[in-house]
This record gives C-alpha cells, structure tokens and sequence, in this order.
C-alpha cells in the first residue's frame, strides 16, 4: 500500500510540475494570440483565455489520471492488465522489488520477491535479484551464493547472460572476506 501512496504523490508532482512549467508559457501565448487578434483589448482577453485553458487541462488532467476517481487512465490500465501476459506481470512485480530495494527497504524487497519466486520458481532474473538483496541488506552471503548456483543450474547456456552475471556475482562473494 504504502508502494501504491508513493507512486500517486510522485505522479501529483510531476503533474503540478508540468501545470507551474506549462502556464507562463500558455499566459505569453495567449496573450500574444489576443494582442494579435484585437490589440491591446484583446490581449487581455487573450490571457484570461490562457488561464481559463490552462486549468481546464489540469482539471482534466486531475479526472483522467486521480486514482480515487476511476479515471479513464486507471480504468484502460486496468483492463491492460487483465489481459497481460505471465512474463510481463512477473516484470511488473519486479519493478516493485527493484523500487524497494532502490529505496533500502530490503525487508520489503525481499517479502515482494518472494512472491514472484512462488509464482516461477526458478525465474533467473528474480533470483539474481534475491542475490543482491540478500547480499546488499542482510550480509547473507550463503544466502546470496544458492541464488547464483540456482541460477547456474536453471540456465545451462554458458553464454546466457544471467548465468554470466551469475557467475561473476558468485565468484566476488567468494573472495569477499
């Protein structure tokens, strides 16, 4: 939940961002648009219209895209995500361990990695994940090494990326003291 409260409040100031960045901008224009249209008369017209344009996008903006709304951004992405594949839910979920893991709450991390590893057991990606973590915000060194052998033995192709990565990861661990 806590994800969810982040995820609105950053989006509420990246839309408050645009609207301070976007109003100077619309003021000149339709001042501009008005001085020329009906001269000094008109521009003040013109900016009155510039406002008036202006909050309606952030009315606009505010329906469409508030959670608590159902907006029709909400509304489309849910039924993307009915018709979303495994493998892309499994990114999606991945997306929230790396969020928690960027924020050092690898307690979290890990709770939400555990969930995508009960739905694909060996899914190398999450397992390298589990390494880092383990590593990074617990100092489970043992913990971290099974991930990396797990890995090895789920992806065979020496030339596989994950099991490179893996097994770069796995010999750092080893001669870390």
């Amino acid at each position: 939940m806590k994800l969810r409260e982040d995820v609105d409040s950053a989006d509420r100031a990246f839309n408050l961002r645009n609207a301070i960045w976007a109003l100077p901008y619309l003021v000149v224009m339709g001042f501009i648009w008005g001085y020329l249209a009906g001269g000094s008369s008109g521009a003040g017209v013109g900016l009155v219209a510039a406002i008036l344009v202006s909050a309606m996008i952030g009315f606009a903006t505010s329906v469409v895209s508030d959670s608590r709304s159902d907006g029709a951004v909400n509304t489309l992405c849910r039924r993307e995500c009915k018709t979303m594949g495994h493998q892309n839910r499994l990114a999606a979920d991945l997306n929230v361990v790396r969020y928690h893991k960027l924020c050092n709450r690898f307690e979290q991390a890990l709770l939400a990695l555990e969930k995508v590893l009960a739905k694909e057991r060996d899914f190398p990606e999450a397992l390298f994940l589990k390494a880092q973590i383990l590593w990074e915000g617990f100092d489970d060194r043992e913990g971290a090494k099974n991930s990396l052998i797990r890995i090895m033995k789920v992806v065979p192709d020496e030339k596989a990326v994950f099991r490179r990565w893996a097994l770069n990861f796995y010999r750092e661990l080893c001669e870390v003291n």
